[in-house]
This record gives C-alpha cells, sequence and structure tokens, in this order.
C-alpha cells in the first residue's frame, strides 16, 4: 500500500486523524483496525475512486496487490469517506479544471 502524498482526511478529529493515519501505517502489524475507511484509486481499472474498509484490504486478493493500492484519503465512516470522495473531486477540478483523478495524483 502507498499513501500519497495529497493524502486527504475527511470528518474527523486531531486525535481520530493520528489514529487513523497509524492505523494505516502499521496495518500489517495490527490485527483489526476498527473504524478506518480508506479511498484508492480504482483497483481494478474502473471508476474514479473507491472505498475500502481498512480490514478488507487484508484479505488475499489485496494482499498480492502490494504498492499497487494508492490510497489518497480516510475517514472514520462509510458516510465521511462518501463526503470525502465528493470534496476530492471538487478540489481537483477547482485546482485542474478537469475530473482526472489519476493523473492529479500522479503528479
Amino acid at each position: 500500500m502507498v499513501i500519497d502524498d495529497k493524502f486527504y482526511v475527511g470528518g474527523a478529529r486531531d486525535r481520530q486523524i493520528i489514529r487513523m493515519v497509524r492505523g494505516i501505517r502499521r496495518f500489517h502489524r495490527v490485527k483489526y483496525e476498527p473504524g478506518v475507511f480508506v479511498i484508492t484509486l480504482p483497483l481494478f481499472g474502473d471508476g474514479i475512486l473507491e472505498i475500502y474498509e481498512l480490514n478488507e484490504l487484508r484479505q488475499k486478493i489485496y494482499t498480492d496487490m502490494g504498492d499497487a493500492i494508492h490510497i489518497v484519503g480516510a475517514a472514520p465512516s462509510r458516510f465521511q469517506a462518501v463526503l470525502l470522495v465528493r470534496d476530492i473531486i471538487d478540489d481537483i477540478y477547482k485546482k485542474t479544471g478537469d475530473v482526472d483523478v489519476e493523473r492529479f495524483f500522479a503528479s
């Protein structure tokens, strides 16, 4: 898993943000990290952004992907993650005039 430099956080207080980021970084050493939803670039080439519960990424299909999982944001609930996806797309459009999310995070 790769955490992007332009990492977005939604709907969380300072302590929650720290806990979420630590949970993502310690992902392989901790058994279960509750209440962290991550936003990734499309894993299978279809869509704009995808939302996963962090623990879902422990499944073999995802662990075999390694650094192909590109995390661009995190939120403490699925609802907050959906709102964050909207905010990310709005932000990208305001900055670039386009919604090419992969190009934005590649630069």
